[in-house]
């Protein structure tokens, strides 16, 4: 018979291996005794995806007087929100006393509270203007992780491309802790793109990292990912320059996976989170 302590290593240890590839099993181990269930609960809860498909279940089940206490049990232990509606959280932010990783498809999730242990911030659309809006900034001091995205050639964010090392210093003051920077150059196939205007420019990609690295010495890691309409010779080309940084905080993430919309694009962003999978992980040294 396995001493206690072995027992229940690898009890935790299955949980953190399963809770990707099979919720079901994690689900079982929990409900053996109140021993697992305490060790196996900050894993089953630790991620809460949030759609329109769930969002008014939720709210029911929090602000139910049959099932509040439990609720209050379960949102104890999420530290991570996956919010793919386009609502606030159906339920008191209040309840989630350990939350520290946001990902969400707008800016808006983050309007109306603030968090007092946020760490991580992924706006899966949204630049990082709209990324750190309504942070007070004790918020933003705690924050060490935060991805946003870089707007494409064609855009009005005409701040961006006309200092982009100022840009990034100025994004990094209001950040004082950050240590993880997540840059995101997404290319839809969309009709309305003039095909006259360059929607990719590794030069200001460049611009910004290296801003990145002299600004600050906190900085441990800056992940580039890119996506969408992005052809074979322009991800060679960023790959070149990003190599030619000769620093090995840098690592980018090519996602060739086909994204023809925004809606594949977020689509992909939900179960990514239900995989454990992100720029964090999937970026690679160059």
């Amino acid at each position: 018979m396995l001493p206690t302590e072995l027992a229940l290593y690898i009890v935790k240890t299955a949980a953190h291996e399963y809770r990707f590839l099979d919720r079901q099993c994690v689900v079982n181990l929990a409900m053996c005794n109140h021993t697992v269930y305490n060790i196996v609960a900050p894993i089953l809860y630790h991620t809460l995806l949030v759609s329109q498909n769930n969002v008014d279940l939720l709210s029911v089940f929090a602000s139910s007087a049959e099932t509040r206490a439990l609720a209050q049990r379960m949102l104890s232990h999420v530290r991570s929100i996956h919010n793919r509606s386009s609502n606030q959280i159906p339920f008191n932010p209040r309840l989630l006393v350990n939350f520290e990783h946001v990902t969400a498809s707008s800016s808006s999730f983050l309007s109306s509270w603030t968090p007092p242990k946020l760490r991580s911030v992924h706006l899966l659309n949204a630049n990082f203007s709209s990324t750190l809006r309504g942070l007070t900034p004790d918020v933003l001091r705690t924050i060490t992780h935060v991805c946003g995205h870089l707007p494409a050639r064609n855009s009005s964010w005409t701040t961006f491309f006309t200092d982009p090392a100022g840009w990034t210093r100025s994004l990094l003051e209001r950040l004082p802790a950050v240590t993880h920077l997540g840059l995101t150059h997404y290319l839809p196939r969309a009709r309305h793109y003039d095909a006259s205007v360059a929607l990719f420019d590794c030069t200001v990609i460049e611009t910004v990292v290296r801003a990145a690295l002299e600004a600050s010495s906190r900085i441990q890691c800056i992940a580039i990912r890119t996506c969408g309409l992005l052809s074979a010779t322009r991800r060679m080309d960023l790959e070149v320059v990003l190599r030619d940084l000769h620093d090995l905080r840098i690592r980018a993430w090519f996602d060739m996976r086909p994204m023809k919309n925004w809606d594949d694009y977020r689509a992909l962003g939900f179960s990514d989170v239900k995989e454990g999978r992100n720029i964090w992980t999937e970026a690679r040294p160059l």
